[in-house]
């Protein structure tokens, strides 16, 4: 009595049927073709279920059906610290990236960062072990500090992130610097009461703060000195000390005539840079 055998071979995207012999003997076993094992197969309920579940007749394929459980890595934010960043060679810029994956940290494999665009190596390694820089070791925040080459022209530059897991699945996401050299005066107010008068001035800098080397004004138009020093050490009329806003107050004379006097100002920073503006101060008697 001759029997059919049904010998099926699954891969993810093939179905394999071994070739008919191409001499039988008389009592040799008969084989299904390819055509008839799919019909077969497609004809039992638990595969019309299956395919039912697999297909939606509104939007076609529907690929959340087919696995529910997340294989990639997240990354929640990238950052650089600080946003803009002088080209010196010397400011340290921190890149952060706060990822995480469905297997928990201990599947993070690596997590890279391509620094080319700041003149630095294009696949460079970020910790999270509470050293070079890291805050807290495991915390799932990932750091590294480098800084921006002398080379490396001014305007934006796009700094990619990759992190990978051990399972082999990878998540990108980029942040993006502003490479400046000239600090700012984004703002310069005069205030005055009776004979003092206190001028503030808040500067941007690219880079840090304690990166700015002097904030001057330019005094002479009314009889002081042509560089007086503003201060930012919360001393001296200064609200706060090593914020953006730097303070200078000073006694008017009696002789000075009255007007409005427009008062130069200048800031000065590590990299070289300078940025000017000016504030007006009104004299009356």
């Amino acid at each position: 009595m001759k029997h059919k055998y049904l010998i099926i071979a699954l891969t993810f995207f093939n179905l394999a049927i071994p070739p008919v012999h191409a001499q039988k003997p008389a009592e040799a076993e008969e084989y299904m073709t390819k055509g008839e094992a799919v019909m077969l197969i497609s004809a039992t309920d638990f595969m019309k279920k299956k395919i039912s579940e697999l297909l939606s007749w509104t939007i076609g394929y529907d690929i959340n059906k087919v696995s529910r459980v997340r294989l990639t890595p997240t990354i929640n934010y990238v950052k650089a610290v600080p946003k803009k960043v002088p080209p010196d060679g010397r400011t340290v810029l921190e890149v952060l990236a706060s990822v995480d994956d469905p297997g928990g940290l201990r599947n993070i494999a690596g997590v890279r960062a391509d620094l080319s665009s700041i003149g630095k190596l294009p696949n460079t390694t970020l910790v999270d072990n509470g050293l070079f820089g890291d805050k807290k070791a495991g915390d799932g925040i990932f750091t590294l500090q480098t800084s921006v080459s002398p080379q490396v022209g001014l305007g934006p530059k796009d700094i990619s992130i990759a992190v990978a897991n051990k399972k082999g699945w990878l998540a990108l996401a980029k942040t993006t610097l502003d490479i400046r050299k000239n600090p700012a005066i984004i703002e310069a107010q005069a205030a005055r009461r009776e004979t003092l008068v206190s001028i503030t001035v808040k500067v941007d800098n690219p880079g840090r703060v304690e990166d700015v080397k002097s904030v001057v004004a330019d005094l002479s138009g009314l009889g002081l000195s042509e560089r007086t020093y503003l201060g930012n050490s919360g001393l001296a009329g200064d609200l706060s000390a090593g914020d953006d806003t730097w303070t200078l107050q000073f006694n008017l004379s009696d002789s000075v005539a009255p007007g409005e006097y427009s008062i130069p100002l200048e800031v000065i920073n590590l990299a070289g840079g300078r940025g000017t503006g000016a504030v007006a101060v009104t004299v009356s008697k």
